[in-house]
């Protein structure tokens, strides 16, 4: 089975040195979106904001094969 590499650009590249074996690319998305939900769910509740995030997902070669970014933050309006 394949291995894959989710890779985080946040300011700093963190890189996945493990990586994960996943049998096919709608396996990977799946990995990247709830990967990335759970760490951006932990970095909103926590009060920060996540601007110019992205997850790179490299193969085992080293090429990307799919790439996620996104920025979320929240604002209180007090009226």
């Amino acid at each position: 089975m394949p291995r894959y590499f989710f890779n985080i650009r946040d300011g700093a590249d963190i890189p996945d040195n493990v990586g994960s074996e996943l049998p096919d690319l709608a396996s990977v998305r799946q990995e990247a979106v709830e990967v990335t939900a759970e760490i951006i769910k932990g970095r909103l509740l926590a009060k920060s904001d996540v601007a110019a995030w992205m997850v790179h997902v490299t193969d085992e070669a080293g090429f990307t094969v799919l790439v996620l970014s996104l920025a979320a933050s929240i604002h209180t309006l007090q009226g």
